[in-house]
């Protein structure tokens, strides 16, 4: 499973390379790149992660292994709906964002991996 890993890490990349010329997409990858540290951290520590987009259904799994993943959700969860919804109206619907959120996922992503960062390793 480590290739989630690795496109994961890939995504965060461009999430923070769009920032200056395409906020929006930078909601789109960020999306992108937390939903599949969650799938890899739940594959490696389950053997399996649900087949879904869906932040609070992942974080509930990854509540199985971290007590605060839970918190860590509700804490960020108008940013994790923002981002869900970056991910159909970017691509189909041709949504901007604004740079300021797209800063502020950008701060959420890199809280997560802070948080979760032992279960990247």
């Amino acid at each position: 499973m480590e290739f989630l890993k690795e496109n994961a890490e890939y995504l965060e990349r461009k999430a923070f390379e769009a920032l200056e010329e395409k906020p929006s997409f930078t909601l789109f990858f960020a999306e992108q790149a937390i939903q599949l540290y969650l799938k890899y951290i739940l594959a490696k520590e389950l053997g399996d992660y649900p087949k879904t987009h869906k932040f609070s259904i992942l974080f509930v799994e990854l509540s199985k292994i971290v007590k605060n993943a839970a918190e860590f959700y509700e804490r960020y969860a108008e940013y994790f709906d923002l981002m869900e919804e970056a991910y159909i109206t970017v691509r189909y619907l041709g949504k901007e964002y604004s740079k300021r959120s797209a800063e502020k996922v950008l701060a959420v992503l890199k809280e997560f991996k802070e948080v979760f960062g032992k279960w990247l390793a």
